[in-house]
Parts: C-alpha cells; structure tokens; sequence
C-alpha cells in the first residue's frame, strides 16, 4: 500500500509540473500580447479589470468539452467514493445506558409521548440491539439515553453532567447527513423528533426549529401526513407509533409558531390524520392523564395554529371575526377538558397543592398563553378602530378593552402561580415552562405601568415579588443557573413598584411622565408602557427574545426594553436571561469555522 502511495503522488507532482511550465508559459504569452494597444482598457468599449476576464488560474471555469489536468488527477472513483459515517464523541452506548434509558423513557416521554414504549422495550432488549449499524437505530438510542441523562440529573449537578449527554447527543447528530439522504421511513423521522426533544432542553431556539422542520419533512417522505391505509400500514402498533409521532410533532410545531413567531412547517390544508386515542395511551407513562392530555393538546394545537396564522402573523390588525371565532372555540374546547384537570385562576400561589403532572402543568401554560394572546390581539383591534373612528376617544377605548386587559391579567397571574406546582427537575424541562411566566410578568408590567392608579396594579406586586422569590430560592438551594433571569425579573419587580407608588402616593401625580422615579422615572414608565402595549406583538415574543436566540418581531423591542431596564444583552445571539449552562457551544457542540452560538 506505500508503494502505491508513493506511486500516487509521485503522479501528481508530475501532474504539477506539467501544469506549472504550462501556467508559465501562459503568463509570458499574456504579457506579450498586453504590450498590443488591443489591450488596453476600453480598445473593444470594456473597463473592466484584467482579472475579470478570461478563464482565471487553476482552470474553475471548464470548457465543456474538456477537463482540467487538476481535476483529472483525481480518478472518477475517488470522487464517487460512498459517504462514511463520522464520528463527533468518544462515548457509545453501553447496555448500563440502554437499561437506564428503558427505566427512565415514561418521563421523557411524559409531555409529549411520541413512540410506543412497548415497541422501543421490544427493539432495546434484543441480543444485538446496541450492534444495529442502522442510522435510524443509532439516532434514536443515542438521542434518548442523552434525554435521560438530562432527565435524572440533580440541578445542582446539571452543568456536570450535561458534558456527556452532550457527547451521546453528538453520536445522534453525526447520523443526521444519513438521516437525510435516507430518511423516508418511521425510524427516521422517530430519531430526528429524538434529537428535537433533547435540543429544546436547551436555550438554542434556532437549531431547536432547524430540527423541527426537518423532522416534519421526514415524516411527509415517510406519509405520515397522510392517513393511513390497510395497504400501506403493516400493523396496529406501527399505525400506533405514526399517530403519535405526527401528532407530537405538530403540537411542537404550533408551540414554535405561537411562541417563536416562525411560520409553522404544518400549512393550511386540513389534517387527514385522526387524532390520538387516550384509551391507547392508558398504562404507559408517569401520568393516568397522559392519553387524554396528548389528545387535549393536539386539539389545542389547531387552535393555536389559527393564533400563530391569523392574529400574530399578519401585519395588519386582526379582524373582529377572527377574534370572535378563537375565542368561540378556546371556550369550546375547555368544556372537554376534565374537571380534575381543569385549569384554575389562582392569584396567589398555593403552596399546600401538590406538584402537577408535567404534561398537565404544560397543558394549563399553553392554555393561559393561548387566552393571552387572543385578548392582546383584542386590545389591539379596538385600539386601531377607535383611533381611526372620528368618534373615538380614550374613555370609549378604555371601557372595550377593559374586559379583555382583565383576563389578559388573569392569565398572567395564573401563569406565575402555576409555578409553584410546577416539577423543578430536570432543569431543562423546567427552562421550557419558565417563558411562560416570563411572558407574564412582561405581560403585568405592561398593565403596570400603562393604568399605575388602576385598583388591580396593587395587587400585581407582590406575585412578581414571589417569583423573583422563587427564582432565588431555587438558585441558592437548587443550584440552578438562573441569576441573569433573577436580576431581570428582580429589575422588572423593582420597575413596576415604583410606578404604582408614585402614582398612589398623596403627593405624586398621577400622569407618569412626572414621576420623579430614580429607576424608573416618568419618562422611563411611559417608555414602557407604549412600548409594550402599542409597538410589541405579544410579551411572549419578548420572552423568547430574553431566553433564546431566533429572531422574531419583537426582538427590536426586546432589545429596547433591556436597554431600558438596565439589562445587558446576552452573547453570541442570545438574550440576556439564558445561562451558559444551556449554551450548547458551554459543551462544545459548535464548529471552529463558525459562530459558536
């Protein structure tokens, strides 16, 4: 094998120095023939450089008729040669981390159940399940032992830990180029929504979407989009595993379209794909609800569709019917929800609840989120009605908007309660449901600063307390990497106490731009108030500014508001409340050449 290798590039030197004497005598040849007053710029009407024109060194620009010597060097075979599977981690997967991963897959796959457990038991406890070269296979085991290790990691040992499910997440990843190229089966599609899952533990919003999108097109190449028929589905249980596989990617898609702002992967046509069965789902699980939650939110997810469609993407007021119809159907749809799991109004956290199943936790935030977003995009209707009406006045505008302000303030309130019975491990898991009460206190300060005087704004204050108290709480005793979130909600806590006391106090004025604050002064309240009640498209879009790193509408005025508070701007894309520990360039999943964001 030497000898043929120095039989090789002997052949290429020669192969260089042939084209070397012929470069030489080209160049000589060029500048004879540039000593001619033919070529001189403009003899034939062009300016351009010399450097434009013509094939340029190495021979890039080919005639079609011929090869580049360079090119033929390298021999048809070389070039055609079979893509090899990469390697990016020292790990690989042992039967410990398969077991672990089997004992641990009813959590991760709590919210969002998207394969059969007894299926995934069947495929792990073959004799050779760790040997299966498969990329499918591959994907899949790796991306799921580093969701459980994210999953049965203390807090205080996350950022410890994350080192190695980072690695086994980096084994998933170097089977996505086959993936890819391969991915028109239901092991595919199952192994990216794997790597989704684990990907949006993390503040990375942006490859979190990348992953989305490519798992949904997986599944249009495997026709799970399509429904089913007894020519194309071999059994029940595979039948089984596409439904929920379609159907978890579709409540994640309408999440990102909700909260992100980005077009859904999912268009407009209607989806042929009957909705989870509950009965199914019975027995499998951390949670006796999990087969009715994961049909409750597939449903949710239609409605949030039509959010993300017809209020939140158009640059346009929404329309009146759009509103009446969303709410029609926001109310009709929780007349299904059972009452044991109904989601309730609190104002004050209720610390004698027990801690709420996540998928049910999660299933109150969407909720809250979703009756936010309809009566923000209410207010802003009214607004822009009245203002265009000759008839339109502040008073006429304050009494249509009132109601819907108030279940926008309720909604807040319930988000930033729901906490308090909300599971705070894995630490991931809980980074997820946090922009949702962060929403909510953007959302309260809005309400805050715009009506200081109104008889609600007193009793906002001290829930924004509590939560800076439990963010504090679980970065003192938890060891969780929250103090850049702590600050800002602690900023906004500070911001929205001053506005109300200066306002209530006997000797303030009430109009805001004379309040003599030192943080946040008259100019400073009125800042914020038009800012997010007049220019912002919903506080949500705001939060996910603070806590990830994909561009939305509001990132301008994310970006104005930090400057307002004080708040300064993450790196590397990021905002300013996401910790390194959830940075996957902290774990060095990032390439050298490029941004390591």
């Amino acid at each position: 094998r030497s000898k043929q290798r120095m039989g090789e590039l002997e052949e290429r030197v020669a192969v260089l120095e042939t084209m070397l004497r012929q470069q030489l005598t080209k160049d000589l040849s060029d500048g004879t023939a540039s000593s001619s007053p033919h070529s001189l710029p403009g003899a034939h009407g062009s300016s351009s450089p010399p450097g434009q024109r013509g094939t340029p060194p190495g021979g890039l620009l080919l005639p079609f008729h011929q090869i580049s010597e360079r090119f033929a060097f390298w021999k048809r075979e070389n070039c055609t040669r079979t893509l090899e599977r990469i390697s990016l981690s020292p790990l690989t997967a042992t039967t410990l981390e398969l077991r672990l991963t089997e004992d641990c897959l009813d959590k991760v796959c709590a919210e969002l159940p998207f394969l059969r457990i007894p299926w995934f038991l069947e495929q792990s406890r073959r004799p050779d399940a760790l040997s299966v070269p498969d990329a499918w296979w591959q994907g899949i085991i790796n991306a799921l032992i580093a969701n459980t290790m994210s999953f049965q990691t203390i807090n205080s040992s996350f950022r410890e830990l994350a080192v190695y499910s980072w690695a086994f997440f980096r084994n998933a990843y170097a089977v996505l180029p086959e993936l890819i190229v391969h991915g028109d089966n239901l092991g595919a599609a199952q192994a990216v929504m794997a790597m989704v899952l684990f990907m949006r533990q993390s503040a990375d919003t942006r490859t979190t979407a990348l992953l989305l999108s490519m798992a949904i097109r997986i599944q249009h190449s495997a026709g799970l989009h399509i429904g089913p028929t007894s020519e194309s589905i071999p059994s029940a249980a595979e039948d089984e595993n596409r439904s929920r596989l379609f159907w978890a990617a579709y409540i994640l898609d309408m999440d990102m379209a909700v909260n992100a702002g980005l077009p859904p992967v999912h268009g407009d046509q209607t989806v042929t794909v009957d909705l989870p069965r509950a009965d199914r789902l019975q027995g499998e699980g951390a949670s006796r609800w999990g087969g009715v939650v994961f049909k409750l939110r597939a449903e949710l997810a239609g409605i949030q569709r039509r959010i993300a469609t017809q209020l939140m993407a158009q640059l346009i007021t929404p329309r009146n019917a759009d509103l009446v119809a969303l709410e029609s159907e926001l109310e009709a749809w929780l007349i299904h929800v059972p009452f044991e799991i109904m989601p309730s109004w609190y104002n004050q956290p209720d610390k004698a609840s027990p801690v709420t199943d996540v998928s049910v936790a999660m299933l109150h935030l969407v909720y809250y989120n979703c009756q936010s977003m309809i009566c923000w995009a209410s207010v802003r209707h009214v607004t822009a009605e009245m203002l265009e009406s000759p008839q339109g006045t502040a008073d006429s505008i304050h009494e249509r908007t009132s109601s819907h302000k108030r279940i926008a303030r309720a909604a807040a309130r319930a988000a930033i309660t729901s906490l308090s019975q909300f599971p705070t491990e894995p630490f991931g898991q809980f980074w997820r449901a946090l922009c949702y009460s962060v929403s909510a206190s953007i959302t309260l300060l809005a309400l805050v600063c715009k009506e200081p005087t109104h008889p609600e704004a007193h009793g906002d204050l001290p829930l924004l307390a509590w939560f800076v108290n439990f963010l504090d709480k679980l970065v003192r005793d938890e060891g969780c990497d929250l103090e850049r979130m702590r600050h800002g909600i602690s900023t906004i806590e500070r911001v929205a106490t001053h506005a109300v006391t200066a306002a209530l106090g006997s000797v303030m004025p009430v109009n805001p731009a004379l309040w003599p604050l030192s943080m946040a002064s008259g100019r400073t309240g009125k800042a914020i108030a038009m800012l997010l009640t007049c220019e912002s498209y919903h506080p949500m879009y705001l939060a996910q500014s603070f806590m990830g790193n994909t561009p939305n509408r509001d990132t301008e005025n994310a970006k104005h508001l930090a400057e307002i508070l004080g708040l300064s701007w993450g790196k590397n894309g990021y905002g300013p409340f996401v910790p390194d520990s959830l940075m996957p360039a902290t774990y060095g999943f990032a390439f050298s050449s490029g941004s390591p964001g």
